[in-house]
């Protein structure tokens, strides 16, 4: 059973998408209070019922796949330089 809380979900801070896959950039808080970016990466695909996520990738998606993470990690290293120590 999932527990349900009152306060706000966590929403992205940053994100990015290029054909089917994206990357949505949250930050997240550590034990001692210091907060620390992550990354959620997804690649889309499309069924009778609608769209859904999987994070799996076919041959054929990885350059998107490459091409998200260099830009999410661009981006974390811009505006979080202290993440990657």
């Amino acid at each position: 059973m999932k527990k349900q809380s009152n306060q706000p979900a966590n929403k992205p801070v940053h994100t990015v998408r290029i054909g089917m896959v994206s990357a949505s950039v949250f930050l997240n808080e550590g034990n001692d209070g210091v907060k620390f970016p992550s990354a959620v990466i997804r690649r889309s695909y499309k069924t009778e019922g609608g769209f859904k996520d999987t994070s799996s990738y076919g041959s054929r998606h990885l350059g998107e796949l490459a091409a998200v993470i260099a830009d999410v990690r661009a981006w974390i290293s811009s505006n979080y330089p202290d993440a990657a120590k």
